[in-house]
C-alpha cells in the first residue's frame, strides 16, 4: 500500500506521478512522527503542551487515513492546506517562546511542506508556487515580523513546491505523448490486421474481376475498370498511403474527373481538363447520377452502333458537363410522350437532379441524328 514505486496507474497518471504520490504518503507518516518527537522534546517549554499533542494526533489520524484512501482530488488537499496552516498558526499560542517568537520551528515541523507538495502534484508548478507563497505568509504571521529564520524556511518551501510541480507537469506531458504513441501503434496494428484480411479476400477478388472484365469487353470491361479503381483505393487505405481522391472525398472537395471516369469507362469517351474540377462530394454524386442516366438512354435508344462522349468544361464559376452521341436521335415530341407515359428518365434522373443543384439541363437534337445533353452546374451548388 505504501510502496512508492508501485506500477499501477491512478486516474491516467504516469508511473512517475504515481511514485511521487506514494512517496508523499510515506513522507506524511515520517513527518508526523518527526513532529511528535519534536513536541516531546520541547514539551516542558510549551505553553499548552496538551493542545500541541492534540493537534499532532489529529494530523496523525489524517495522515493514516490518506495513506489508505489515496485521494487525489483538489478540494480534499485544499482542505489539508487549511488544516495544516491552522496548525502552523497555533504555534504562536501553544508552542515554546523560541518557536513562537523566533520562528525556529512550528508545532507540525516539516509537515508544513506536505500540502505544498500535494497541491504541486495536482496543479503543477503554478499550484506549488502559490501554495508555498501562502504558507510563507502563514510562517511570517506566526513570528509577527519579516525575519531571516522564517524566510529561509519559506525559501525552501518555494523551491520544493515549484520543482515538484514542474516535475508533475513534465510527467503529464510525457504521459499524454505516450498515450498518443500507443494509440497510434494500436491503430497501425489494427490497420495491418485489416490489410491482411482485405488482401487475402477482397483485393484478390477485385483483381480477378478486373482481369476477366477486360477479357470479356463491353459492360464487363467497365465493371473491370471500376473494380481496379476500388482495388487501388483499398490498397492505399490498407497501407496508409494518402490517396488524393480518398482524402478529397472525406475531407473536402471531390474531383469530378475521377468520378466521371468511373461512370463512363467502357461506355463513353471522357474528355476532361488537365486541372482538377473540384466540387462538393454531394454535387459530384448528383452529376455522376445524371450522366449515368444519360448514358443509359444512349445504350437503350441510340442504336447498337452509336458512340458517346462525355465532355467536361470548367468555366470558372460554372461547370458544363456534356453527354453527346451519334445515334439515331430522338425528337422533342417523342421525349414529351415518354414523360407523359411515366418514363421519367429525362425529367427526373437528369433535369431534376441538375435543377436541384441550381443549374439547368438542355437537350439538343442534331438534324442528322444524335442527341446532346448540356448540364450547367454552378460551382457554388450544394
Amino acid at each position: 500500500m505504501l510502496h512508492p514505486t508501485r506500477r499501477e496507474t491512478r486516474g491516467g497518471d504516469s508511473l512517475l506521478l504515481n511514485s511521487l504520490w506514494g512517496g508523499l504518503r510515506v513522507f506524511r507518516l515520517l513527518a508526523i512522527g518527526y513532529a511528535a518527537w519534536g513536541a516531546v522534546v520541547r514539551l516542558p517549554e510549551m505553553a499548552h503542551p496538551a493542545v500541541a499533542l492534540g493537534i499532532i494526533a489529529l494530523l496523525g489520524v489524517w495522515s493514516v487515513w490518506l495513506a489508505f484512501v489515496d485521494r487525489r482530488d483538489l478540494a480534499l488537499h485544499l482542505a489539508e492546506f487549511v488544516l495544516v496552516s491552522a496548525a502552523v498558526l497555533s504555534t504562536r499560542w501553544v508552542d515554546s517562546p523560541q518557536a513562537a517568537v523566533e520562528g525556529q520551528t512550528t508545532v507540525v515541523g516539516v509537515y508544513q511542506a506536505v500540502p505544498i507538495v500535494s497541491l504541486a502534484l495536482i496543479a503543477g508548478w503554478r499550484g506549488g508556487l502559490a501554495a508555498s507563497l501562502l504558507m510563507t505568509a502563514v510562517l511570517l504571521a506566526v513570528v509577527g515580523r519579516v525575519d531571516s529564520e522564517p524566510l529561509s524556511n519559506a525559501g525552501l518551501l518555494v523551491m520544493l513546491g515549484t520543482c515538484i510541480g514542474y516535475v508533475a507537469d513534465v510527467a503529464r506531458t510525457e504521459q499524454a505523448a505516450l498515450r498518443r504513441a500507443l494509440a497510434r501503434q494500436a491503430e497501425i496494428a489494427e490497420r495491418d490486421r485489416l490489410a491482411r484480411t482485405v488482401h487475402d479476400g477482397v483485393l484478390q477478388a477485385l483483381a480477378f474481376i478486373h482481369r476477366r472484365g477486360l477479357d470479356l469487353g463491353g459492360d464487363a470491361a467497365r465493371l473491370g475498370v471500376i473494380a481496379a479503381q476500388q482495388e487501388h483505393q483499398l490498397r492505399a487505405l490498407a497501407s496508409g498511403i494518402p490517396l488524393r481522391e480518398l482524402e478529397a472525398t472525406v475531407d473536402g472537395p471531390a474531383d469530378l474527373r475521377y468520378a466521371l471516369e468511373a461512370a463512363s469507362t467502357g461506355t463513353a469517351v471522357l474528355v476532361a481538363p488537365h486541372e482538377p474540377v473540384e466540387l462538393e462530394p454531394r454535387v459530384v454524386r448528383e452529376i455522376v447520377a445524371a450522366v449515368e442516366a444519360a448514358l443509359d438512354n444512349v445504350r437503350k435508344h441510340a442504336g447498337p452502333d452509336a458512340r458517346s462522349w462525355v465532355l467536361v468544361d470548367d468555366l470558372g464559376g460554372d461547370v458544363v458537363v456534356t453527354v453527346r452521341d451519334n445515334g439515331v436521335g430522338v425528337s422533342p415530341e417523342r421525349m414529351a410522350q415518354a414523360g407523359a407515359s411515366g418514363r421519367l428518365g429525362v425529367s427526373s434522373s437528369i433535369k431534376s437532379r441538375i435543377e436541384d443543384l441550381g443549374g439547368r439541363a438542355t437537350y439538343l437534337f442534331g438534324p442528322g441524328g444524335g442527341t446532346t445533353v448540356e448540364m450547367w452546374i454552378p460551382k457554388e451548388a450544394g
